[in-house]
């Protein structure tokens, strides 16, 4: 009987870990990301935007758009409402909701995974799914990437 239940409880708490992980569309996080406030979420369809050598986003929209240009509505090249200070030793990440253009979020990630990162994109902007837990007023450090999603 022991086994059995021990068995029951390791099941349920694989099941449970496994549906914690699952990758929310970003449009539902930017549609209230208070909600998620403290926890730790995985989004797609998100693209992650190459910066220049100064740390701003690079010139042009995302990767297969028509429209660019620095300051373009809908583009995240536009600049942000509230500015984005990450905590020293991070690097902010620039993210592009597919789904929501309009949502602007501060996304940062430590230096050596920011410069790793910058490394895989290499020229262009790169679609990813990311991992990351903060708060929707003091921004969101993200721990895990994955391009090509």
């Amino acid at each position: 009987m022991k086994k059995l239940t021990l068995l029951f409880a390791v099941a349920f708490a694989v099941v449970g870990s496994a549906m914690a992980q699952m990758a929310i569309p970003g449009e539902v996080f930017a549609g209230n990301p208070s909600r998620f406030n403290g926890r730790k979420v995985t989004i797609k369809n998100v693209e992650v935007v190459k910066t220049d050598a100064h740390g701003g986003p690079s010139i042009g929209g995302p990767a297969g758009s028509l429209t660019g240009g620095p300051g373009a509505v809908g583009t995240p090249s536009a600049p942000a409402t509230h500015p984005c200070r990450p905590p020293r030793g991070f690097s902010e990440v620039s993210v592009f909701f597919k789904g929501a253009p309009d949502f602007k979020g501060c996304f940062f990630m430590a230096d050596n995974m920011k410069q790793q990162l910058d490394r895989e994109m290499g020229h262009e902007n790169a679609p990813a799914q990311l991992t990351f837990r903060g708060d929707s007023r003091t921004g969101y450090n993200v721990s895990f990437y994955r391009l090509g999603m």
